[in-house]
């Protein structure tokens, strides 16, 4: 399960809307101080709202929550957004060089072919209703403050 953390910003009664970071690898690479790839990512830094069905958690605005989304399902649907797309357009290349088209005519099909794959693929990504492949609440975030053990000094 890939886990994110992010911040309740509205609920209702089926309903929460949350929003997280979109964050770079860059918070995990040694050389981050004397990187400009990792101060751009920083900068860069959106913000993505995110509409979640309500579960049995007792939720509220700020209250800070861990999304995930399984790993399979990236895995599914990026093979799905590049694999169909890249796909069709070396069939439609292949053919259309069987056929011994011009180059430019080969290069062109096999152009219109990819973009067709990709409003194809966005098109069944609309209908398609997989339950598994959405982001979900997993757990409220624990307040961070808690797990600060406290030692009290006695003399």
């Amino acid at each position: 399960m890939i886990e994110e953390t992010a911040k309740v910003i509205r609920v209702d009664d089926n309903w929460v809307w949350v929003r997280a970071i979109a964050q770079s690898a860059c918070g995990s690479c040694q050389a981050q101080k004397g990187c400009g790839h990792s101060l751009l990512a920083k900068v860069g830094q959106r913000q993505i709202d995110i509409q979640l069905p309500r579960q049995d958690y007792e939720l509220s605005v700020n209250d800070d929550v861990i999304i995930g989304v399984p790993e399979q399902a990236v895995l599914r649907s990026s093979l799905l957004m590049y694999g169909v797309p890249l796909l069709l357009m070396l069939v439609v290349a292949g053919l259309a060089s069987v056929m011994s088209l011009a180059e430019g005519a080969v290069i062109l099909l096999a152009f219109l072919a990819l973009i067709s794959g990709f409003f194809y693929v966005s098109r069944w990504s609309n209908t398609a209703r997989i339950e598994e492949w959405h982001p979900r609440i997993i757990r409220k975030a624990l307040n961070q403050e808690t797990l600060i053990p406290i030692c009290e000094i006695k003399e």
